[in-house]
């Protein structure tokens, strides 16, 4: 497990923050912590988020968030407060090989930098990544199942080459996890799991405060619960998958359209098989709320969360998860970004106090 509270930073509360309450007080760091003014931090609080509180900086400092997603590559700066003050994005293009992926990431890594310092007089302090996954523990290579040129890739090692910075990752989906439990819809909730529907499938659970990684890194890919036995072939090789049945690349190859283009029945489709993935998740971990975004269910909006909510009704039937709730992501599609500053704050943080 990984302890969830937010990162070290500039970050301050305002004092009607409904969450403080719960959340377990920032620890001070380097002396430069007003611990009176503390929201919750990105080692992460019992609802799995993270954050700091610090006097006021003149030059604040950020960290270069990046999102590995399965069509896109997107970076953002993001400070101490969960606050995205810029962003960028390049489209992942298909058939090519490794190092044109790089390039094309690392060049705008690299123009994200300039803008920090030249635009917003920021001081960049460390990288934080969300990616696809599997990834190998320690974040030392990704495999994104959507990008086939990246199999055991080193992004670590080259986003330092690249950008002398610590570079910090973790799943896509683990990192949405801190950033809900920081600032979105699972604040003040120390038992949660994240989704994300998007191009793939991902997930992130946060369990007595604490987001859980697993012997690898890859714990709570809820995106391989199986939904429909014997279903279609997913790209980890099993069948009837929920990202192989549920995800953007599904619904396209399932019915000849993009996602942005959805039958009423498909995205009932998709909210029924993501509730029934839900559900299984609530009963074995005992959880009272999914939080879910993704450019999939968020684009499908209440046909997709009725459908999903009426299923998890259905099936969650024990006396501990009954009445158990799926909410969209308060954070929108500034999440995964969010969530990856969360995952270089916490980074920075537990580096601190040499944590591994």
């Amino acid at each position: 497990m990984s302890d969830t509270r937010p990162p070290d930073g500039d970050g301050t509360a305002t004092s009607d923050d409904p969450t403080l309450a719960t959340q377990r007080p920032v620890v001070p760091a380097d002396g430069d912590v007003d611990s009176s003014r503390a929201q919750p931090e990105p080692d992460v609080a019992p609802s799995g988020g993270p954050a700091l509180g610090t006097t006021e900086r003149t030059s604040p400092d950020v960290v270069l968030a990046i999102d590995i997603g399965g069509t896109k590559f997107a970076a953002g700066l993001v400070t101490a407060r969960g606050e995205l003050i810029d962003r960028a994005r390049v489209e992942v293009e298909q058939d090519v090989v490794p190092e044109a992926h790089y390039t094309s990431l690392a060049d705008m890594v690299e123009g994200l930098i300039e803008r920090a310092r030249d635009q917003h007089g920021a001081k960049v302090r460390a990288v934080g990544v969300g990616a696809a996954g599997p990834v190998s523990r320690g974040f030392e290579t990704v495999s994104p199942v959507n990008i086939p040129a990246w199999r055991n890739f080193p992004l670590r090692a080259r986003l330092q080459d690249t950008t002398q910075l610590p570079v910090f990752g973790d799943l896509d989906a683990k990192a949405l996890a801190l950033a809900e439990g920081w600032l979105g819809a699972a604040q003040g909730h120390p038992n949660f799991c994240a989704l994300t529907v998007s191009t793939g499938v991902g997930g992130g659970v946060v369990l007595d405060g604490e987001l859980l990684d697993g012997a690898t890194g890859n714990a709570g890919h809820i995106g391989h619960i199986i939904v429909e036995p014997g279903g279609r072939r997913c790209g980890c090789g099993a069948q009837g998958c929920l990202e192989a049945e549920a995800s953007g690349l599904a619904i396209e190859a399932i019915t000849g359209r993009p996602p942005t283009e959805p039958t009423y029945e498909i995205m009932q489709r998709t909210g029924r098989l993501v509730g029934l993935a839900a559900a299984s998740v609530c009963n074995a971990l005992d959880l009272s709320i999914v939080v879910v975004g993704g450019s999939v269910a968020l684009g499908f909006a209440a046909t997709f969360f009725h459908s999903a909510q009426v299923t998890l009704d259905e099936y969650a039937k024990l006396p501990y998860s009954r009445g158990a709730r799926i909410t969209p992501s308060r954070l929108a599609d500034s999440g995964p970004l969010i969530g990856a500053g969360a995952v270089g704050w916490r980074g920075l943080r537990r580096s601190r106090r040499g944590v591994l």
